[in-house]
Order: C-alpha cells, then sequence, then structure tokens
C-alpha cells in the first residue's frame, strides 16, 4: 500500500525529476518555446503553449503504473540511471582532455544529466544561449558583378546568412585580401594570412587599402587620398597597370609608382632630355614597356624593369606636337598610335627596337585629334574637337559620330560601349547604335577612364572634380584637393593627375 508520501506531492516531484531527463521534455519545452514565441501574432497561443507542456508530464503521471520513466540522451538512446550502470571510462588526468576519447571531452562535473549535448561542433546554429559556436566554420558572401554592356554594373552584397532566433551570423572574412581581414574577423581570432609576405607594401598603400585585388564583398572603393610626388609640374596624363602607375607632364618629366613604392622620376627632362612637354603616356599590356609622346614630335620608351629609356622621336619626320597616343600588346611587339594637331593618326609596330610605321592616317577633315584609345591590337577608338569619333579596326577608320555637338577631349571605351566628353561637361555614350548624352558637370570634363570590363567608368575635371559611375549614374565624390585635374586611370590603383604635379589615388 502506497504511503501518502509517495502518492503526494513528493511522488509527483520525485516522477517529474526523472520526466525532465527524457526525450519528451525536451520536445515539449521547445514546442513552448516556440508557441511562446507567437504569442507576438496572437495571444491564444499562451494557452497552447502552456498545454503543450503540461498535459504530457500530468498524463503520463496518471498512466505510469508505478513505474518511472526512462531518461535518453540526445541521441535518443537510453541512459544508465545508476552510477553503477554506467560504463567504464578512463578518466583525464589534471584536467587534460583525451583526444582520442569522445566520451571524454567534458569532465563528470560538467557532465549533468539535465542538460542536453550538441549533436555535432563546428556548427553555425544558435543553441539558444544567445552566442554562435566559436570556431565554426562560415561562408562569405558578396560579390560586385559586371552586365558586360559597359554601363549598368550590378553591384551585390550577395545573400545574407540565415537569421537564427534574431540573432545574424556574421559572415566570414573572403581570404585573399588585407582589408576584409580586419573588418571582418572576429576579434578573439584575428585573420592576417590574407597579406602576402611579399608584399611589402607602403603606408599608403595600407591608407588605401591596397591589396592588389579586387574587393569581393561587394564594398565600394576607398577614397581619393592625395599623394606625395617629386615634381610641382603639371601632369597632363596618366595610366595604370597592375599595381604599378605612371604620370607624364610639363618639363618632360615621367613619374612611376611602383608596387610598394612612392612616386618616383623616371624621366626628369623628356626622352630626349629636352624638358619637352609631354602629352601621353600608356603601356603594354604588363606594363613592361611604357611610351610618351609630346610637344616637337617627342617620342619614347621606357623601360621600367631595368629603368632605362630610347628616345624614338620624330616619327616618320613628323615634329608636330603629338596630343595623345595609345598601345596594345606585350613589350617587344607591341602595337601603338599617335594622334596630332593636324588631325593625323600614326600607327606602328615595335619590332624589338624601332617601329615600323603606316602612313599617317588623316580619318576626319583635318580637325585636330585630341584622343584615342586602343581596346586591343586591332580594336580602338580616336576623336577630334570637331565631335568626331572614329572606330579603328586594323588599319580601318569609320566615323560612328557625332553630329550637332561640341567637340571631345576625352574618351574611354570597352567592347560594348564608347564615351566621350567634352568642354560642356557633356558625357555621350554610344552603345554600337544610338549616342545618349548625359550631364555630368557645368565646367568641362577633361579626363575619362573606364575599369576592366566596363564595370566602373570615371570622369575629372577643372577644380578638382572627380566622378563616377557604378551603376549607371554619374556621382560626384569627394576629393582631397581642387586644382584642375587633366587626366585619370582606372585600375587596382586608380590615379588622377593635374596641375602642379597633383597625384591623387584611390584603391579598389
Amino acid at each position: 500500500m502506497s504511503t501518502a508520501t509517495e502518492s503526494g506531492e513528493n511522488g509527483f516531484l520525485t516522477f517529474y525529476r526523472e520526466y525532465a531527463h527524457t526525450g519528451l521534455h525536451t520536445i515539449t519545452a521547445t514546442a513552448l518555446t516556440a508557441f511562446g514565441l507567437l504569442t507576438f501574432v496572437h495571444r491564444g497561443f499562451v494557452v497552447l503553449a502552456i498545454a503543450v507542456y503540461v498535459i504530457p508530464p500530468v498524463y503520463l503521471y496518471l498512466t505510469r503504473n508505478g513505474e518511472a520513466p526512462k531518461p535518453v540522451d540526445g541521441d535518443g538512446e537510453t541512459q544508465p540511471t545508476d552510477a553503477s550502470d554506467r560504463p567504464a571510462t578512463s578518466e583525464p588526468v589534471d584536467g587534460e582532455i583525451d583526444d582520442d576519447d569522445p566520451a571524454a571531452s567534458v569532465s563528470d562535473g560538467d557532465r549533468r544529466p539535465d542538460r542536453e549535448e550538441p549533436a555535432t561542433t563546428g556548427s553555425t546554429t544558435d543553441t539558444g544561449s544567445g552566442r554562435r559556436n566559436e570556431g565554426a566554420p562560415e561562408t562569405a558572401s558578396g560579390a560586385a558583378t559586371n552586365s558586360g554592356d559597359g554601363d549598368d554594373i550590378a553591384g551585390s552584397g550577395g545573400s545574407e546568412p540565415a537569421d537564427v532566433r534574431g540573432e545574424r551570423s556574421e559572415p566570414a572574412p573572403a581570404a585573399g585580401t588585407a582589408h576584409e581581414s580586419e573588418s571582418n574577423s572576429a576579434p578573439s581570432n584575428p585573420d592576417t594570412s590574407g597579406v602576402s609576405d611579399a608584399d611589402d607594401g607602403s603606408a599608403a598603400d595600407d591608407a588605401l587599402g591596397l591589396d592588389g585585388e579586387d574587393r569581393e564583398d561587394g564594398s565600394e572603393p576607398a577614397e581619393w587620398v592625395e599623394a606625395d610626388g617629386p615634381t610641382e609640374e603639371a601632369l597632363l596624363d596618366t595610366t595604370a597597370v597592375g599595381e604599378s602607375a605612371y604620370a607624364a607632364g610639363e618639363g618632360g618629366v615621367l613619374l612611376a609608382r611602383a608596387p610598394g613604392e612612392e612616386w618616383e622620376l623616371a624621366l626628369e627632362s623628356g626622352p630626349a632630355a629636352e624638358s619637352t612637354i609631354l602629352r601621353g603616356v600608356d603601356a603594354t599590356d604588363e606594363g613592361e614597356a611604357v611610351w610618351v609622346a609630346g610637344d616637337g614630335g617627342v617620342l619614347g620608351r621606357y623601360d621600367p624593369a631595368a629603368g632605362r629609356h630610347t628616345d624614338h622621336s620624330a616619327p616618320e619626320g613628323i615634329t608636330d606636337n603629338w596630343a595623345d597616343l595609345a598601345v596594345a600588346g606585350t613589350a617587344g611587339e607591341e602595337r601603338l598610335a599617335l594622334v596630332n594637331g593636324s588631325g593625323q593618326v600614326l600607327v606602328g609596330e615595335y619590332e624589338g627596337s624601332e617601329v615600323a610605321w603606316d602612313d599617317p592616317v588623316k580619318p576626319g577633315s583635318g580637325s585636330s585629334m585630341s584622343t584615342i584609345t586602343f581596346l586591343d591590337e586591332s580594336l580602338g577608338y580616336c576623336c577630334d574637337t570637331n565631335a568626331g569619333v572614329y572606330r579603328i579596326e586594323g588599319s580601318e577608320f569609320e566615323r560612328v559620330g557625332i553630329e550637332n555637338t561640341s567637340g571631345f577631349g576625352a574618351l574611354a571605351a570597352t567592347a560594348d560601349a564608347v564615351v566621350v566628353a567634352g568642354d560642356d561637361g557633356t558625357v555621350q555614350r554610344f552603345d554600337g547604335s544610338v549616342w545618349t548624352p548625359v550631364r555630368v558637370d557645368e565646367d568641362p570634363l577633361s579626363g575619362l577612364a573606364v575599369g576592366a570590363g566596363g564595370a566602373e567608368w570615371l570622369a575629372v575635371g577643372a577644380g578638382g572634380a572627380v566622378f563616377e559611375n557604378r551603376d549607371g549614374d554619374w556621382e560626384a565624390v569627394d576629393s582631397p584637393t581642387d586644382a584642375d585635374l587633366f587626366a585619370v586611370a582606372s585600375g587596382k590603383r586608380s590615379v588622377a593627375v593635374g596641375e602642379d604635379g597633383t597625384l591623387l589615388e584611390r584603391a579598389r
């Protein structure tokens, strides 16, 4: 016959202690939490939450037939209820954990029968404590994609990690960039593996966030900053290739910026040592050779690795002022083109030591040619001061625009689009069939550039004006200078140059 103590309150408490170790209790507790959260939707879920938690133990207690429920572990296997029934395990010595014994991953003092052990380790799932499991593998999302039409640029941060009980998991840093490892890695485990041992970049590179790769998380490029330069001569043109950059200008100066180095004088007085103004600079595909051209027919080739240059001035006996030049191909067999104020375009092939020149061509009416660019060794564009824009394919020239507008002093192009800018602050874009004008500024725009694949367009002008276009719209961005800017180049290190030796830099 049962005593009052066994059948009364104490008897139920004894039953409930055993019941609390069962998987059913875990399920009802989870349901209680879930329905409790739904009370934000409707208060009627309070009744359901209480019922689903209270009814099962009451029912089991009333129908137990004198037997206590058998506790189970997180895997559904029956646990021994008596310590004497537990399998023997080797005990850790002095608090050390045997890595080969999963059962010894926690001490007996920590193995409480009322605490469920997680089924797996290294998961990012929130266990309800409000903290992520440390050391869990994480995935970084976010990539900038390019539509390929040279205009609209799709910038996507990627899909966000799923929220777990209202707490968003932090995306892991994408390997390969110093900027991302600093901004995304967990404070308890900073990751500096993204910086190569071979990268001896200067403090200026660190300030720019330059890492040699495009940002993979879709973030905006760094801000423009002003760099120290070795000259106060006006810089009229610039080019960027890889992590290197070059700028040329008045007095025959050619500046070079090697990876991890400061700006230095590569040429102090031009290829002919006559301090003649240099108006154009461009480099071969890998940056192994750099060409400069300017007034009086001056033309020169600079070898960055050797630090030497050769003079090729007055090609075909032409001593007119070269307004610009373009270079394409690999060093040693590059193709180059020059344009001048007489409306001539001179194209040649470098053959190891000399240039084999074609006959000069006047594709327009003789109006002064202002700028030229190559997309590859056979395709390019040039424009003149009389609103003429010409497509170059091989040795053929085709006029593609533009009527009833002012002349152009800046040009940039991709395989899908060509953009020109003139002295009225308007940018004209040609998609192969029609020209579309967009007012970017009230003042003239003197420089245009486009990033690889058309992912970004840049423009510069008077008073330090800088404009960027990554989503189809031109926007003015903060500039660290009010000096007039004359040219811009897009690359891993984008560069803008201007009066008084002004040098602006920005990393992607």
